[in-house]
């Protein structure tokens, strides 16, 4: 257990010095990775044996209004193998800002490794790749036509984008530790002038995360992710779950709760260069009850900007499948955090 401890310590340290040598930019990370983390990293795909279906919508700025403020809205599809070896997913999202929008589809893939089995500890490295395919959307209709600008054509442009990510993961009980890498085709949007807007980058995901059990049926769940774009934008989030676990237990691969009541709570700081502060915190609350998954969070910044704002609000609402029925210890299992609903 020390060594695995040692190669996370060494990999991410090798990460964080990588971040400052690298020439990029930066490109947008889903939030709603605290409803499916999936949206973290695709080697997460395939990790919880089941089929699961789930919603969710971010609204951003709500005291401005939701008409111009930006939204993204997800449909989001995941599964285990049969053979348990990787998994599938997958989702389809629109995103807009502004004059700009974004509707596409990504799909999931991975394979798992089974490295070493101690009785019920399983150490287990997946791997994810995601594509993605989108439509892009530059709309100048809306622009006021009383004031002449030689560069607006108060018309609407439609590109077709693609994009690619991969992840890794490595698992050991209710250890995680991972990677991933998203906007790795660093596709521009052609009506951008390359010569003043920055050129896209990839965007660097580092989390570490582990489960402790508190109590019989109580758990805690820190974890803590490190993003960069690997030139001169980074930021942390810090989050920390309060689990309360309840109910029958559902025989999967691993054992788990029927029912699950969580609160939680993600601090956010830039460390940008030149501009290290505190960005927002976000308390949010979920539970599953005989497969149904619903969670709230609200994202309170911690800018000036806030006193305009009002926060930003997520929501998801899901179902999942437990397939197996009984548990079978020969079969690698999975995590025992899972942070997400």
């Amino acid at each position: 257990m020390q060594r695995i401890w040692c190669l996370i310590l060494i990999f991410s340290v090798l990460c964080l010095l990588t971040a400052k040598k690298s020439n990029a930019q930066d490109a947008p990370v889903y939030e709603q990775y605290v409803f499916d983390n999936t949206l973290l990293n695709p080697a997460f795909v395939g990790l919880v044996d089941i089929i699961e279906l789930k919603a969710a919508h971010r609204q951003q700025w709500i005291g401005m209004g939701t008409r111009n403020t930006p939204s993204t809205t997800f449909l989001m599809f995941r599964s285990r193998l049969k053979d348990r070896d990787g998994g599938l997913g997958g989702f389809l999202y629109t995103d807009r800002n502004g004059v700009n929008s974004q509707t596409g589809l990504q799909l999931n893939g991975s394979f798992q490794f089974l490295m070493r089995t101690k009785r019920k500890t399983r150490t287990i490295l997946s791997f994810g790749f995601g594509a993605t395919i989108f439509m892009h959307t530059y709309d100048e209709s809306s622009f006021d036509r009383d004031i002449y600008d030689p560069i607006v054509n108060y018309g609407k442009r439609n590109y077709l984008g693609y994009d690619a990510n991969f992840g890794v993961l490595l698992t050991h009980g209710g250890l995680i530790a991972g990677i991933s890498f998203n906007n790795m085709l660093q596709w521009t949007c052609p009506v951008y002038n390359v010569e003043l807007e920055r050129s896209p980058s990839v965007n660097m995901n580092v989390h570490v995360g582990k489960t402790f059990w508190l109590a019989a049926g109580v758990q805690l769940c820190p974890l803590f992710i490190y993003k960069t774009n690997m030139k001169n934008l980074n930021q942390i989030d810090l989050g920390v779950r309060l689990k309360f676990l309840s109910g029958n237990k559902i025989r999967t691969v691993y054992t788990k709760d029927e029912n699950e009541f969580v609160i939680g709570l993600t601090y956010k700081q830039t460390l940008d260069v030149g501009n290290v502060s505190p960005l927002s915190v976000s308390p949010m609350v979920g539970f599953i009850m005989k497969g149904i998954t619903v969670s709230y969070l609200c994202d309170i910044g911690l800018t000036s900007l806030q006193r305009y704002n009002y926060g930003t609000h997520q929501i998801a609402l899901g179902f999942r499948l437990y397939r197996d029925k009984f548990t079978t210890l020969d079969k690698h299992n999975v995590a025992s955090m899972v942070y997400d609903f």
